[in-house]
């Protein structure tokens, strides 16, 4: 899929140290928000963090440079976005919502009944920017095991107050 001077295409182990800089470079836009600034400097995302997920990366269409990337895996029969993450100066030019357009595509093509995630409630480009495209918060009861270590896991890290779960019902 090409569009806006970027591809789509799957990720390649070759991929996978750009990827980790593209991480840790959008991390950094939480340095200006007081409550968020600690997560500016958590390390990238390790290379295990990929192993068990679905790749598709964003690339510059003149020379391959990748410009984002979106994870995603089954978990609890649901199809849960791991991580989506783009270029810093990268916003505003499609790239996210062209990830999440294939992330919603290939759950379609698996019968996935819900897209889920975890983001922060603030700022505008995490739970307000999925909200806008139609995720909603997801019922504490429909929450598998699956996803809930996967919330004991970030709380030991991140504030459960910042952050809320989401899920868009295919």
């Amino acid at each position: 899929m090409m569009a806006g001077g970027f591809a789509l295409r799957s990720a390649t182990a070759a991929d996978l140290p750009a990827l980790q800089r593209i991480s840790a470079h959008a991390r950094k836009r939480y340095a200006s928000i007081s409550f968020l600034a600690h997560f500016a400097d958590s390390p990238a995302l390790g290379i295990e963090r990929f192993q068990p997920c679905r790749i598709v990366v964003a690339v510059n269409h003149s020379d391959g440079v990748p410009l984002g990337f979106a994870m995603t895996r089954m978990l609890d029969r649901l199809l849960y976005l791991d991580n989506i993450s783009v270029v810093t100066g990268g916003s505003g030019r499609g790239i996210g919502a062209a990830l999440l357009a294939e992330t919603l595509a290939n759950a379609r093509e698996i019968a996935a009944p819900a897209i889920t995630l975890t983001t922060f409630r603030e700022p505008v480009w995490n739970g307000p920017w999925f909200r806008r495209r139609g995720f909603e918060p997801m019922p504490e009861q429909e929450i598998g095991p699956g996803l809930a270590g996967v919330l004991r896991r970030q709380s030991q890290s991140l504030d459960p107050l910042t952050r809320e779960t989401l899920w868009l019902r295919l």
